[in-house]
Formats: structure tokens, sequence, C-alpha cells
């Protein structure tokens, strides 16, 4: 950073008089606290446990005493270098302290926060309203929301690195580690990829014929070649697309639901058609119109039925996300104005796109589309089509195709849940009436509600349907979860095409699900599962296993760095963890060399900030990089004037995850020696996900998996305080009097 110099406006003085100013406003901006999590921020981003160089020259002391500069009225603004850009952020009517451009471009932020629009810390709900740490820092915030608004591609980035290095010095969580990709399996078992955000589909698997048949132990079910069998802990959160936003969830999601728009395989930068068919927006890309595959039905296997699925079932599913407020809805919510999305008919939209202003971007193709049937053939699809679904977004965003391919948004048929939910039946042509006259989904609020305790989400948790190439066939918790090819499936052509036969050769799929890491690795090896949840530690101990008497082999692989994070959340609503040289102590009393190599044996590498590397905005030249240094630890705390021997406090983890476990295990150690009483504990995962996503914790350990390949996707969850701002206003001006005019009021 340079917070150096002087102002074109400033008098000339003598030059050593310009030097000694320089030193001392220097001394004072690196050596000044920042600021806490919920009040106005303070001038830099630097740590205070940063000096001035050491190398500094000694200055003669002028003969002339210094002219006294009275600074500016009001707050001060925040001055962030990054690799191509100062950022300047700040409240409406803020100044702007002198600095040197260097020639760079100077991109200001100028907010002014909406108190009344902005949910209470204690009334937010982590990954949804606010970060998971309850962390409210306003000037972050508006960072945050700028990047997420910005149109440009280079600006965009070096606000994000401007936000990864502001999350390595505010902690709103204590970052860790970036993992690795890690795959075991038995050599018999093919086609095994990854992809972080929506994992593999079983279908797109398949087993060597010769595969042993091992008995699993369950009912009847046995591990042979026409069944993949996964060892594994824990339990999704909720079957309901629409309340899931957990990676085990998902994984199952993703196999027994279809989405508007999907990856293949590893694919994570090519949107391939699944229920749409084709797609197409207008200039500024604030609306979309997808034009929804024909004969797909959603097959019900609780009762035997199937549903007929159209536009008007996947307009229903994006507003039913946002009208139940749970835990994913707000990548609809903040993009999405669901109330004026619609649903046409192929004639409206094929009169919509002969008016002109309608355009394409698909498979080299990118321009304007004058009828649906120049649309169809960009996509190169012939067959049926159910109608068109048109989505109103709030302002223009890139990654917006892709949260369509997550499965939360996985279609569900509205008939279903009117046949089945106590309260709505009988009355599905009345509710479709309804929606047909106003043309706004709005008017479903009178039969679906919000939050948890909603029907619609009671029922689907435990009874949900299926789209995709598998449907849920029977669960008992903490005990399997067994899912069965989709005869209904709208893809058999697929599998066709792959086995020569309308159906996957793995045909059932069964989930294990076993707590004790022990007894897993126990059970992979002797083939009972094809692969599982096995800690880093033992992969060694699997790597190269021979099934008795064969040529089989367990195959434990590492492609490359997964996008895939591991991190410490302390709760910034209680003490001592709303400190920030709290928050900065306990990162300097974390013993990294030894949960790196020890606990996850050298399976992940250090992470200093909120953007992981290999996306924009990841810039470790820039951020602060905590050692374990228990002493500089020790003199934080001293400087926060906090006796942390007055603290009890609980680390929480997820039951059977082992590398968790160790962790938590060394930061007991580690951090009891700054004086804390702590304890470490187990929590099934339902159960911590919903304590956590309360704010009811200390301290706990988990991960993230990004729901879409995008900077904001981790910015936003991980590090977005939930500021609702009255202005935010984003400008790129070339000298610090242009940047003071946009903060000016």
């Amino acid at each position: 950073m340079s917070y150096g110099g002087v102002s074109r406006t400033t008098v000339l003085v003598a030059a050593a008089v310009v030097v000694i100013l320089i030193l001392l406003a220097a001394y004072f901006l690196y050596t000044r606290p920042g600021p806490t999590p919920t009040t106005t921020p303070s001038p830099v981003t630097t740590p205070p446990v940063t000096t001035p160089p050491a190398t500094t020259p000694p200055v003669t002391p002028p003969t002339t005493p210094p002219t006294q500069v009275t600074p500016p009225p009001g707050p001060q603004a925040i001055v962030i270098e990054t690799s191509k850009a100062f950022v300047v952020v700040g409240l409406k009517g803020s100044y702007v302290p002198p600095f040197d451009p260097k020639g760079k471009k100077i991109i200001v932020v100028a907010y002014e926060p909406d108190p009344q629009a902005t949910k209470p810390v204690e009334k937010s709900v982590a990954f949804t309203d606010i970060n998971p740490g309850f962390c409210r820092i306003e000037y972050l915030d508006a960072l945050i929301m700028a990047a997420r608004r910005s149109g440009d591609p280079a600006v965009r980035e070096q606000l994000y690195e401007a936000i990864h290095k502001v999350s390595s010095e505010e902690l709103p969580i204590i970052w860790l580690g970036q993992n690795k990709i890690v795959l075991n399996y038995w050599s018999w078992l093919k086609g095994r990829y990854y992809h972080p955000t929506l994992g593999e589909r079983y279908d797109l698997l398949y087993k060597d014929a010769r595969a042993p048949t091992v008995r699993i132990g369950i009912k009847d079910y046995v591990n042979d070649p026409k069944t993949l069998s996964i060892i594994t802990f824990g339990w999704p959160d909720t079957f309901d697309p629409a309340a899931n936003y957990e990676s085990f969830g998902w994984l199952i999601l993703h196999n027994i639901g279809s989405t508007l728009v999907t990856f293949w395989k590893d694919d994570l930068s090519t949107l391939k058609p699944e229920l749409a068919v084709a797609w197409a927006r207008n200039a500024d890309s604030t609306e979309y119109y997808f034009v929804i595959r024909g004969g797909v039905v959603a097959y019900d296997p609780w009762n035997k039925k199937t549903y007929e699925i159209t536009a008007v079932d996947v307009l229903f599913t994006i507003w039913r996300i946002a009208r139940l407020q749970l835990d994913p809805s707000w990548m609809i919510t903040e993009f999405v104005n669901v109330n004026e999305s619609t649903v046409l008919t192929e004639s409206e939209f094929n009169e919509l796109l002969a008016k002109g202003g309608i355009y394409a971007d698909y498979a080299g193709f990118s321009g304007e589309v004058r009828s649906l049937s120049q649309l169809l053939s960009v996509f190169k699809y012939v067959g049926a089509t159910a109608g068109v679904v048109k989505l109103k977004l709030n302002f223009p965003y890139a990654p917006f195709l892709s949260i369509l391919a997550d499965p939360f948004t996985t279609v569900i048929p509205m008939k279903y849940l009117f046949d089945n939910v106590e309260g709505l039946k009988g009355k599905y042509e009345q509710a479709l009436n309804d929606f047909r006259t106003a043309k706004t989904p709005g008017v479903w609020a009178k039969y679906i509600g919000t939050g948890s305790n909603e029907p619609t989400h009671l029922f689907l948790h435990k009874y949900p349907i299926s789209t995709g190439p598998y449907y849920i066939e029977e669960y008992l918790e903490k005990s399997h979860i067994t899912l069965r090819y989709n005869p209904y499936y709208w893809n058999t052509t697929l599998w066709v095409q792959l086995y020569g036969e309308p159906k996957p050769r793995l045909e059932r799929v069964i989930f294990i699900i076993n707590d004790d890491a022990t007894a897993r690795v126990e059970i992979l090896k002797r083939g009972v599962a094809d692969y599982g949840a096995i800690p880093l530690a033992r992969l060694a101990d699997i790597k190269g296993y021979k099934y008795p008497g064969t040529d089989w082999e367990i195959i434990v692989e590492e492609p490359g760095l997964s996008p895939a994070i591991t991190f410490i959340v302390p709760n910034c609503m209680r003490e001592p963890f709303n400190n920030k040289l709290v928050r900065q102590a306990l990162a300097y009393a974390i013993p990294y060399d030894e949960i790196i190599n020890t606990v996850f044996v050298g399976r992940i590498v250090r992470l200093y900030g909120v953007i992981p590397a290999g996306f924009p905005g990841h810039n470790d030249d820039i951020v602060v990089k905590y050692t374990f240094d228990l002493a500089k630890a020790r003199e934080l705390l001293r400087k926060a004037g906090v006796d942390l021997s007055k603290y009890s406090i609980k680390l929480w983890y997820n039951r059977g995850n082992v590398e968790r476990e160790k962790t938590l295990t060394l930061l007991q150690a580690t951090w009891g020696q700054l004086g804390l009483k702590i304890t470490v504990e187990p929590l099934d995962w339902p159960i911590l996900l919903d304590k956590t996503e309360h704010g009811e914790f200390d301290v706990w350990m988990v991960g993230w998996l990004p729901d879409y390949i995008d900077p904001d996707n981790y910015a936003g969850p991980l590090a977005y305080g939930g500021t609702k701002f009255k202005v935010l206003d984003l400008a790129v001006v070339k000298s610090v009097e242009e940047a003071q005019k946009i903060l000016s009021r």
C-alpha cells in the first residue's frame, strides 16, 4: 500500500519538510488499529502489528516548523493497493487521504448503509443473510456488493483482490487452506471424475463385469457389477432442493433431479442444455428466456405415478425457492425478480423474437435471433417443447446461468405438491388459473408459505420426486440411502448411446453410512464399497491394496488443486471473537505446518484470504500471512486488553470427520496456551448446520465447495455481513481529486 504523498492542491514546502511529513503520516497510518466488525471503517486495512520498513533512511529535522494541515471533516476513506489499481472505499461524505496512484487506475466505491433494510445480525441466517461468522464489516460489504454488480471483468478482478486482502486482515473467518483433489476407488470401477459443484453422475460410471460380488450387510443388498456402493458418513440436511445447501444433499439431488442447464462431467465452463433446450437474453442481459424440453415426466416412487413437466413447473420451482426463504434462496432472491418473471407460450415467444432485441450465445454463435425455429437451430434441438420461462433479473450478473445448474434448482412438478400436501389437495387447477389470469407467480403466495415449517417443505423433506437418472428407492437415517435407476428418465437415449440399452450399467447406488473412520477403511478393503470417505492419513494404508486372490487394487488419485477450502469459524456475535485483534491473535496461534503435514498429510495448501487460487482476485502478495507465533498472539491480546482465561468455549465439527477432529484438538492445545478453556465436540451434520446457521456456537470448523465457479461465490457467502445500502456508487477515475468528488455528498 501507499498512503504517503501530497495532493496537487497542497502548498509546496521545502523538500525536507515533505519527507518528514510523509514519514510521520506513514507511521500513523501503519500503526493505527483497523475497524472493529460493526463500526465505521478505519482509514487503512493494514493490520496493527505491521510496522514501517526498517530500511527507511533517517532525515535531518528541518529548521522551519512544518505547516499544520487541518484534516477535512468526516470519516476517512480506506485506500487499498491491488496489483493494478488503488481501491478507495468509503462512506458518502468521507475524505480520501493523499496517496500517489503510481499511474494505476483508481476504483472508487462510495456507499451509504440502509439500517432499516438491514437485518439485525442476531436475526440473520449464516450463508444466506450473512457470513458464517456473523461478522458485519460495512466497508467490506460495500466492496463485495460493488464487485457483484460490476460488469467489467478487469474492475471485478481488482475489487476481489481488495476483498481478498481485507478478508485476511479483518478475519470474518480464520482461513486454513485450499484442498487438493483426492479420489479413491477399486480398479474395477471405471469413469470416475471430479466436479466441485455437482459431484459425479453415477449413470456415467460403470464397473468391470468381472468385479466381485460381496454382501453389503444391509437387507439383501450386494455390491455387484450392477451396483455402486459408497461408504461415507453424515446425513443429508434435507431432500427438499429448495432448502438443501450442503454437499451430500446436492450430490444426491444431482442424481435424482434435472435442472434447466448443466455441466458435462468435469467441465467447469461450458453449460449444456438439460430441461431447457435453448435460451436467449435481451440486450442488457436482464431478461432470460428458456425454452423447456417437451415430453419430460417426474417419477413419484412413493405412489408409483408420473407428472408432466412444463414451463409452469419450472417457474414454480424458481419462485418457490425464493418464497421459502431457506438456505440457498439468496442465489435466487439476490439476482431474480421472481414476481416479474412469467411463462410464455411458444407463439408468444415467437412474436417477441420477431420484434428483435433478443440474443443467443451458444456453441460459437453469438447474435440476434428472430424466431423460435432459428433459436432451436442454434442449439441443434429438434423435438417437442413445453413452453417458455422468462426470468427477470434484478441486474446483469455474469455467473447467473451457472446458478441454474445447481442441484437446489432441481425442477419440482407443481401438481405433485398439490396432490399430496394437506391444505393444497384439490386446489391445483385454481392455483393454475390464478397464475394464467395474473401472469405473475406472486399469486401462489396464498398457497405456499415461508420458513422451515412450511408444509410443502416438510413433505419434500421426506418424499423427494425424480426427474433425474435415479430416484430414491428407500432410506433409513444413519444407516443407508438407496437409489434406483429411473426408467422414466427423459434421456434414456444417452444410456443407449453409452451402453446399448435404455438403462445405466449401475442400476442401483447404495450409500452406507458409518461415522467410524476405522470401520470405513475396513469396509472399503473388504470390497463392500467401491470407494468412500477415507481419512487422508489412512490413504497410504489403502493405496495399492489388493483384493484377496485377484489383481484388483485400490487406486488413490490426486488430479490437482480443488476449489474447496477449509476454515475455522469464530462467532463474532460473542466475546471475545467480536474483537478483530483477538481473531488475529488466534490466527497466530494455529500450528499451520502440523495441520497441513500431519492432519492433512500434505493434501491441503495454505489459504490467506477468501478467494482461492485459480480465481480472479486471488493475490497472496498483498495479504497478511499468519504464521504460528504465540509471542505475536500474546502481543495482540495485550493490545486488545483481553484476558482469554475468562472464557470457556466449545469447538464443534461434524461427527465422523477425522481431519476436523484432529485440527480442533491441536487448537485446543495451542489456543489453550493463550488461556482459553476449550472442549472439542462432534455434532451430527444436520444438527451442526441448524445450530451454526442461527449463531448458536462459539467456534466450528467447516469447508466450502462453491455453488458456482466465480469469486463472488466465495466473497458473498463467506465474507458478506448482510449490510444493505441506500447508495452504492462504483466509478473508475484517474486522480485523487476525482475520487474525492465521487465520495463527496
